[in-house]
């Protein structure tokens, strides 16, 4: 019985401890910082929560935007390097249609028992065009989901545990003008604006 007690209760200490750190998180983790000549806005993941999703903008070029995203990974055979620079299948909210990401970096993590995966869209998309996109997809489903998905040259499975990961672009609107507005500077929001 003592044995059952300690059980339940370890079990209990362990949800509430998922519960809380959930509720914390969902709190508007969005952040906005500048990277050279980029303004970089980006949101944790929902599944993997050091899983970012990142809309970056360009100071000179405002008016375009590319997305990058990462996924963490513990699946980390010696090869894994060898898929930088590689483009692999993506399926966005679970549509049919598959998409692709280029693989930039992968970077060692946790004293090399992971890895992280950056990966990007192989081109950049128009400010308002993708935006009103996103938010439309977004807004049916209240998510936003990227899952890696196989070909005849990649073995997802292979190189990532979690192979899907989600976000919650709810606050993507605020978030990306106040970027836009960072982006082209204090003196010519009045110019833009208008």
């Amino acid at each position: 019985m003592k044995r059952f007690a300690i059980f339940l209760s370890l079990h209990l200490f362990l949800f509430l401890l998922v519960i809380a750190y959930q509720a914390q998180a969902k709190e508007d983790e969005w952040e906005i910082g500048t990277f050279q000549d980029m303004i970089v806005t980006s949101v944790p993941g929902e599944i993997v929560h050091g899983d970012k999703l990142r809309f970056i903008l360009k100071k000179g070029n405002c008016g375009s935007l590319n997305v990058l995203f990462s996924f963490l990974t513990y699946n980390a055979p010696k090869e894994i390097k060898k898929l930088e620079g590689k483009r692999i299948p993506i399926k966005i909210n679970e549509e049919p249609i598959l998409s692709a990401a280029d693989i930039i970096v992968i970077s060692p993590a946790f004293n090399n028992m992971a890895h992280f995966v950056m990966l990007t869209s192989p081109q950049a998309y128009e400010l308002a065009n993708f935006s009103n996109g996103i938010m439309e997809s977004y807004n049916t489903r209240k998510i936003f989901s990227i899952e890696l998905m196989d070909d005849k040259d990649f073995e997802v499975e292979k190189y990532f545990d979690v192979t899907s990961n989600e976000w919650d672009l709810e606050r993507y609107p605020e978030k990306i003008s106040q970027a836009y507005d960072l982006c082209i500077g204090p003196e010519n929001i009045e110019k833009y604006s208008s």
